[in-house]
Order: structure tokens, then C-alpha cells, then sequence
């Protein structure tokens, strides 16, 4: 099995047959039971049994498996990036080395959607903003039309009553 936290045991090599808890893992992960699979290798973890390689691997696996509905990327990422750090020598390091390029470039394509539509929707609401302006604009220009054009009223009938008070 592998080294057991906090006992001073040698490392003994691994047997070639899974531990009997990445063999349940496997199993609930394949019925589409995530968490109890994802419970198993945390445990599994916790607990200094088997391989924590495996289980940190699993962990992140599952963690960002695209069909669990509890999907963690930031969970998965944890998972992957403690597997390169504790475990660089292991069969699962490269693959979770991939997994973290994908994980982190899905991180940075969400963030820039986000940004993007963080200003599609500053860009919509100025233009809302100019659309109102320009209807008060124009509502505005409607009323100078209507007082210029009262004014000119106002200028002609002055000018009769002039003429016709001249002409008596």
C-alpha cells in the first residue's frame, strides 16, 4: 500500500491490484454517483489509505467531470495542482498536469466572457442612456419649434395692431 501519515513505517511498494477503495470509486463514478465516489477517495485521502496519488487524481477527475451536477473546478484545480506538488514522480502527475492547463484555460474563457458580458451590458445600458437623451433632445427642440413659431405669431399680430393704430 502507500505511506501512511504520522507512522514512521517504510513505504511499501504498491500491490498491482487496486485498493479496494478506488475499485468502489471506479464503480459509484461509473453509476453516475459522483459525490459517494468523490467521498471515497477523500476519505481514502484522509484516512492515509492506498494511493493518494490515485485518490488526489480521482478528486480532481470527478471534481471537474463535465456530467457531475456538483462539479468544483476550483476543487479540481486544488486536487491537480496538489498532486503535481506532493506526488511529481507519479503516473497520474502528467495527466493532472493537463487537466490544470484545461481547468485554468476554462477559468480564463469564463472570465473573459464575463468581462465581455460585463460590457455588452455597459454598452447597452449607454445607449439606452443616449436614446433617452436624444427623445428629451428632441422633445426639446419640439417646444423651442413652438415658441419660436408662437413668437413670430406674436410678432405679426403686435405688427397689424401697429399698422391699424397708424392708419387711424
Amino acid at each position: 500500500m502507500g505511506e501512511q501519515i504520522g507512522k514512521s513505517e517504510p513505504v511499501q511498494p504498491q500491490k498491482q491490484s487496486q485498493p479496494e477503495y478506488l475499485q468502489r470509486s471506479k464503480a459509484l463514478f461509473a453509476e453516475g454517483k459522483y459525490e459517494a465516489a468523490l467521498d471515497e477517495n477523500l476519505r481514502a485521502l484522509a484516512e492515509g489509505r492506498g494511493a493518494p496519488d490515485a485518490a488526489l487524481f480521482n478528486i480532481g477527475l470527478i471534481s471537474a467531470y463535465s456530467q457531475n451536477p456538483k462539479k468544483d473546478y476550483p476543487k479540481a484545480v486544488q486536487s491537480f495542482r496538489a498532486l503535481g506538488a506532493h506526488h511529481p514522480q507519479s503516473p497520474f502527475a502528467e495527466q493532472g498536469k493537463l487537466w490544470l492547463l484545461i481547468l485554468e484555460e476554462h477559468q480564463k474563457m469564463l472570465e473573459e466572457h464575463q468581462k465581455m458580458t460585463e460590457e455588452r451590458q455597459r454598452l447597452s445600458d449607454e445607449r439606452r442612456a443616449v436614446i433617452r437623451e436624444r427623445e428629451v433632445l428632441a422633445q426639446e427642440r419640439k417646444k423651442l419649434k413652438y415658441t419660436e413659431e408662437k413668437s413670430r405669431q406674436l410678432d405679426l399680430d403686435i405688427e397689424k395692431r401697429r399698422r391699424k393704430s397708424l392708419n387711424r
